[in-house]
């Protein structure tokens, strides 16, 4: 797969001249004459007055769809999402839309038809899976190219909640019925 950044976000650097009306974890900010408002950082982040950010959207100018940021004092990449919540996501999904369509597919078409449905089910949660973690490597490193550069490893690559490898485990294994 020959995934460009291109194809998942587009970085903006932003400096917060000014940050106003704070509720929870979303706020408006203004930078270089422009206003944005309700935007929101997954993690409840809120930048301070003067900061520089260098930010990951899904789409050019849409603060609603924030993938990553990176504050450019710091080496420290968040992503918005993970893989793993990805996976979890997608395992929910299997779990409780699947057996309707298999049990569907059986009773109408017959048992290949189920299984054919299932494998369906299982490879789109894969491709799924497979997508966010390309996404989180290409900007990943593009927020870590960003001048000044962090080098690669150096800072924890931290989802939505701070989550390691093994507490995305765990948080499956907790969740198991």
């Amino acid at each position: 797969m020959n995934a460009r950044l291109e194809d998942f976000a587009c970085i903006v650097l932003v400096t917060f001249d000014r940050v106003f009306d704070v509720q929870g974890g979303t706020f408006s900010f203004e930078s270089g004459g422009r206003k944005e408002y309700g935007v929101n950082f997954s993690d409840g982040t809120v930048p301070r007055d003067g900061s520089r950010y260098a930010i990951a959207l899904v789409e050019q100018g849409n603060w609603q769809k924030v993938v990553g940021w990176r504050d450019l004092s710091t080496p420290d990449v968040v992503l918005a999402e993970s893989a793993w919540d990805v996976a979890l996501a997608q395992a929910w999904i299997v779990y409780w839309f699947g057996p309707f369509f298999v049990f569907g597919a059986l009773l109408f078409f017959g048992g290949w038809a189920a299984l054919a449905v299932l494998l369906l089910f299982l490879w789109a949660a894969v491709y799924f899976v497979r997508q966010a973690r390309e996404r989180n490597r290409l900007v990943d490193q593009a927020l870590r190219d960003i001048p000044p550069a962090a080098p690669p490893g150096n800072g924890p690559r931290i989802g939505k909640t701070g989550k390691t490898w093994l507490t995305g485990v765990l948080n499956i294994v907790r969740w198991w019925p």
